[in-house]
């Protein structure tokens, strides 16, 4: 019996070295990519926002700058990697910023939909006793009852629909939602790319859903009979926390926290 997540079974598809070393040997570094934790900080923020919405409190948009530089400078520590040579934390924060900003000038006042969960914290049974990690950003509903599996990405890429109709992560989510909600009539997929201020979405049918599950069940069984695990070289390797431990990469220089100044620019959103 085990746990399984859409990052667990991302990682073994991308490099089997670094699925030993995280989930097998569970050597845990300490180091977070400047990527990951301004995702994190931005969820949290967007997680407040809709959390204080389920009991009636509009944040505005200087509670939720503050909010999130606050925490920013709470969480920050100096062994967070920043990989690309021109960047610095200073400048991730403040694209935070601008993810948040845009995306409540878009949404505000956030009534669209009924929230249902936010930050979902759930398990999808599968063969073997195995469990599938449900954490869906925001599901709500509509008033004709369709369901929305709603995902933050904070990354600089946006996939195309062909992507998104191949996606595993939310379509997972979608049969949790499917047998823990029966009164759903449909349930969509969506994705906030915040770097873009686009949403985009797909649809699953039962039958694709059952397709997928099998899958899912049989990458548990490839998992747990895997005995090789091989590095795979690519151009992810420079946001991989285990960089400094690989084989491949041992004597390159690591490159860790270009610190942002210690002000939390509050300055700059609050001029006085």
């Amino acid at each position: 019996m085990g746990i399984y997540s859409n990052s667990k079974l991302g990682t073994f598809d991308q490099c089997k070295y670094k699925f030993r070393l995280q989930y097998i040997e569970r050597i845990r570094t300490g180091v977070r990519s400047i990527e990951a934790f301004m995702g994190t900080m931005v969820h949290d923020t967007l997680e407040k926002l809709y959390k204080d919405l389920q009991s009636s409190k509009m944040n505005s948009k200087d509670d939720l700058m503050q909010f999130y530089l606050q925490h920013w400078k709470n969480n920050w520590t100096e062994d967070i990697v920043v990989a690309k040579e021109y960047a610095n934390a200073e400048m991730y924060q403040n694209m935070g910023v601008e993810f948040i900003l845009s995306y409540y000038d878009k949404y505000h006042p956030f009534d669209q939909l009924k929230i249902i969960g936010v930050e979902t914290n759930e398990k999808l049974e599968l063969n073997n006793n195995n469990k599938y990690y449900v954490k869906i950003d925001r599901l709500a509903a509509d008033e004709k009852g369709n369901y929305y599996v709603i995902d933050y990405k904070t990354g600089g890429t946006i996939k195309s629909q062909e992507e998104l109709d191949q996606d595993r992560q939310l379509a997972m989510y979608s049969i949790w939602v499917r047998n823990n909600y029966p009164d759903a009539k449909n349930v969509k997929l969506v994705w906030n790319f915040l770097a873009f201020n686009e949403e985009l979405s797909s649809e699953r049918t039962p039958g694709d859903l059952s397709k997928l599950k099998l899958e899912v069940e049989d990458k548990i069984i490839e998992i747990e009979t895997c005995t090789e695990f091989p590095t795979n070289k690519t151009k992810l390797c420079d946001y991989c926390e285990y960089k400094f431990m690989c084989h491949e990469w041992v004597g390159k220089k690591k490159v860790v926290g270009k610190g942002i100044k210690k002000q939390t620019l509050l300055n700059d959103f609050f001029p006085k």
